[in-house]
């Protein structure tokens, strides 16, 4: 992969990069967890994470990086879109310069159901080119 990083970048504004020597500071089971908490008024849509693998001038890594539902929330709705989204570097970040535009990307949304109000949780996996594997609970409250 070479000096290429790879950023994952949350729905907080917080981004993670990893190169290729990160990997070696994954947990030996070969994937990272990670937490999130969010909450929720009523069954408004929110996006609860968003990951991208690009490169320093905002275009696409190739292969890139990937989302997907593990586990499904009990009281709503839970959708990845594939689509350009405006990501949230730290300024230190190379990448920071690719925060005044939209980059190729994955956003993962919530929907509680109607009348729904509590705990509800999901699981989503994000993968990056470099092969590291992060698990990522998302515990959210919706009243």
């Amino acid at each position: 992969m070479g000096s290429k990083l790879f950023i994952l970048a949350c729905a907080a504004g917080l981004a993670v990069a990893a190169g290729a020597s990160a990997q070696t500071h994954l947990p030996a089971s070969g994937y990272q967890r990670l937490h999130v908490g969010k909450a929720v008024v009523g069954s408004t849509p929110i996006r609860v994470w968003a990951n991208a693998a690009i490169n320093p001038d905002c275009s696409a890594q190739t292969p890139g990086a990937t989302l997907t539902i593990l586990e499904p929330p009990a009281h709503g709705a839970a959708e990845v879109k594939d689509e350009p989204y405006f990501a949230a570097f730290p300024p230190a970040n190379p990448r920071s310069a690719c925060n005044d535009r939209k980059v190729p990307g994955h956003e993962a949304f919530y929907t509680a159901v109607s009348g729904f109000k509590g705990h509800d949780r999901m699981v989503l996996q994000g993968s990056s080119p470099d092969g590291a594997v992060r698990r990522i609970a998302v515990d959210i409250t919706v009243r």
